[in-house]
C-alpha cells in the first residue's frame, strides 16, 4: 500500500511539474523585397508556428522571396504554406538548413497551397525558407507558412496515463479477493 501511494504521488509531481513544449519560430531576417514578415506562435490546441509574409509590390508575374529563420525546438514537423491572395499560385518551396539538421523542398506544379506529406524532422537551428511562384496580377501578394509539431506525448501527458493504468490495475487487484469455498 505505501508503494502504491508513494507511486501515485511520485506521478502526480512529474505531471504537474512538467510544461507544455513551446512552438519555436522566430523570424531573423526578410527579403528586402518584403514589406513584412512575422511569426505567431500558438501552442492550444496543438503547437505550431505560422511565419506570414506579405509583398505590396510584386513586379512581374513571378516573385521569388526568401526569409531566415531560427527553429529552437527540435522534433518533426509538418509544413503547410497557403496564400490569401487571389491568383496567387506557388511552384517551389524549400527550407535548407545553414547551422541546423533536416532539409524539404518542393517543386511541382503551380498550386495555391502546398502541404508536405510526412513529418520533416528540422533541427535547432537557422534555416533558410525559400519560396517562388506567379503572380499573374501583379500588385500585392501574401501568404502564410505554417510549422506543426508532430503529436508527440509530453511527459505530463505520459505520467498522467500511467497513473491511470496504475490506478485501474491496483482497483482490479482489490476486486480479485478469492472467495473461502466451505466444505458442507
Amino acid at each position: 500500500m505505501r508503494g502504491v501511494v508513494l507511486g501515485i504521488l511520485a506521478g502526480s509531481a512529474l505531471a504537474f511539474g512538467s510544461t507544455a513544449a513551446n512552438a519555436g519560430i522566430t523570424v531573423n531576417t526578410c527579403d528586402s523585397n518584403l514589406n513584412s514578415c512575422s511569426t505567431n506562435d500558438q501552442t492550444i490546441p496543438i503547437v505550431q508556428s505560422t511565419l506570414a509574409w506579405s509583398d505590396s509590390n510584386v513586379d512581374s508575374p513571378t516573385f521569388s522571396s526568401t526569409i531566415l529563420f531560427t527553429n529552437t525546438v527540435a522534433g518533426n514537423y509538418w509544413v503547410s504554406v497557403e496564400t490569401s491572395t487571389p491568383d496567387l499560385l506557388y511552384t517551389a518551396l524549400s527550407i535548407t538548413p545553414i547551422t541546423g539538421s533536416g532539409s524539404l523542398v518542393y517543386s511541382g506544379g503551380p498550386t495555391p497551397a502546398i502541404t508536405l506529406l510526412g513529418p520533416a524532422s528540422l533541427g535547432v537551428g537557422q534555416y533558410n525558407l525559400t519560396f517562388s511562384g506567379n503572380a499573374p496580377n501583379g500588385g500585392a501578394a501574401s501568404g502564410s507558412v505554417t510549422f506543426r509539431l508532430s503529436a508527440v506525448p509530453e511527459p505530463a501527458t505520459w505520467a498522467m496515463m500511467l497513473l491511470g493504468f496504475g490506478a485501474i490495475g491496483f482497483a482490479m487487484r482489490r476486486r480479485r479477493r478469492p472467495a473461502l469455498a466451505q466444505i458442507a
